[in-house]
């Protein structure tokens, strides 16, 4: 095949690969949307995404400005107005209401393969976006004014810009030579779809336990998203129990706050890291989302952090291209680097430290963690803010 040639190609077409390729094919940017699945591939009714996302508001406010919100709300979203966090030592516990801070929701939580299927029917109806489904990335090759990228079945195209949006063991960030850099949690997260015998109450639940959190997530249908933190032997003996033993032991874990549960579908588990880059470009070569960052989930934000990265690379290009300057110069990528990793690195940070607060085994920080907890319970202003940042505003 002759190559056809693009202004931006975009290899990983999840979430955030996908709301870039929107963003920038919606203003008229010839784009190269490339995966090696097919998000528009159907599933059974009954099946639920074992991946979903706690999205902001301000994610959710990117989503409705691109036309695609109602299809998500239309596929299944379930609004998220409160947090209830408790931590296994003594009595701290923290409830936040969405009420309080005057506003009807913090947040929605939707399967990520509902968003990405919203995602793909709009890039579907843009004639500026081309969306090669299950191709394979074999390499690409970088000249002064554009990269070639070569597809496994011998296929190539030609852009301006090459996007690494391929997830933390990114190919893009690996034949460019950016190094990775961060360390393992030793600990695995066990993902799964539950019935709970109560009403989830459009809440988020997290209790911290010795091994890590498990946060509880209100679902479409009634059912709640499970993230159950653990050291990876514990991780792996609650895989291999019985349907009937695991739920008992997560109705142990979360103090039967929603009663018993019922299991639907399979569960899975993946190890945890944090993962960063020194560099966000090179020439004509640029990453977003988990290619660049990679942050414990106990807060449920590594897709809001990656939105954030498409909307400002998307402002950056529209910016050059309509200024009719090279999109893919060092003097326009190092502008989205620079708006960015500020961000990403106090975001890491923060989530590295309330993962190290939450496992110490110190009976002093214990105690202090938990009356801490406490007393930001007692504080509308303080949990106020809490919610505003819950709300990503």
């Amino acid at each position: 095949m002759k190559g056809i040639t693009y202004q931006v190609a975009i290899v990983g077409g999840g979430m955030v690969g996908a709301t870039l390729a929107c963003l920038l094919a919606n203003q008229g940017v010839s784009v190269a949307l490339i995966d090696a699945g097919d998000p528009t591939e159907t599933w059974a009714d009954d099946s639920y995404d074992q991946r979903v996302s706690a999205l902001t508001l301000a994610s959710i406010n990117v989503f409705k400005s691109l036309g695609v919100w109602a299809e998500i709300v239309r596929l299944g979203e379930q609004p998220m107005d409160k947090m209830f966090v408790w931590d296994h030592f003594a009595s701290g516990e923290l409830a936040i209401d969405s009420a309080d801070a005057g506003v009807m929701t913090m947040g929605s939580v939707v399967e990520n393969r509902l968003t990405v299927l919203a995602l793909w029917k709009k890039l579907q109806a843009l004639e500026a976006c081309d969306l090669y489904r299950s191709t394979q990335l074999e390499g690409f090759d970088i000249s002064e004014k554009n990269v070639d990228i070569q597809f496994s079945n011998g296929d190539h195209i030609n852009a301006s810009l090459l996007v690494g949006a391929d997830g933390s063991s990114s190919k893009i960030r690996q034949l460019s030579g950016i190094q990775a850099y961060g360390w393992s949690y030793q600990q695995e997260a066990l993902v799964a779809t539950v019935k709970p015998e109560k009403p989830h109450q459009n809440t988020a639940w997290q209790r911290f336990l010795p091994e890590g959190p498990l946060a509880l997530l209100p679902l479409r249908n009634g059912l709640v998203s499970i993230v159950w933190t653990s050291k990876p032997e514990t991780t792996e003996a609650n895989l291999q129990l019985s349907t009937v033993e695991f739920c008992a032991a997560l109705a142990d874990a979360s103090e039967h706050q929603l009663g018993g549960f019922e299991l639907m579908g399979a569960r899975g588990a993946f190890p945890l890291k944090l993962q960063f880059s020194s560099e966000y470009c090179q020439q004509r070569l640029v990453l977003i989302g988990d290619a660049i960052h990679t942050i414990h989930p106990l807060a449920g934000q590594g897709a809001n952090l990656g939105l954030k990265d498409a909307v400002t690379l998307a402002k950056v290009i529209l910016s050059a291209s309509e200024s009719k300057r090279d999109i893919a110069s060092q003097q326009v990528l190092r502008r989205y680097e620079r708006q960015r990793k500020g961000d990403n690195a106090l975001m890491m940070a923060m989530m590295d430290g309330f993962k190290r607060l939450f496992s110490a085994d110190d009976t002093l920080v214990k105690l202090g963690r938990s009356s801490g907890m406490g007393l930001i319970n007692q504080s509308t202003l303080l949990k106020n803010k809490i919610c505003q940042y819950a709300m990503g505003v």
